[in-house]
């Protein structure tokens, strides 16, 4: 049986489809018998989702000005 360090290290290879049947099935049985796992991989795929089925916009000009200003304040060698 995986330990959650283990559910976690491959959650995004399972969310991505990869991984071999036996590792999927373990990760599955993992999943359904603790509640932490099945919370954040609940979670995680439901993002996913909400993220790719979004469409792309463009943010106002301010916005971005604002945004860039910030990330420049933060990591001025970037």
């Amino acid at each position: 049986m995986l330990e959650c360090k283990e559910v976690l290290k491959s959650m995004s290879c399972y969310l991505d489809g990869d991984g071999s049947q036996e590792l999927r099935r373990t990760l599955e049985d993992h999943i359904l018998r603790c509640r932490c796992c099945w919370v954040l991989f609940d979670t995680t795929g439901r993002t996913l989702q909400i993220v790719s089925d979004a469409a792309p916009f463009e943010a106002p000009l301010a916005v971005s000005a604002r945004l860039y200003e910030r990330l420049r304040t933060l990591y001025p060698s970037a």
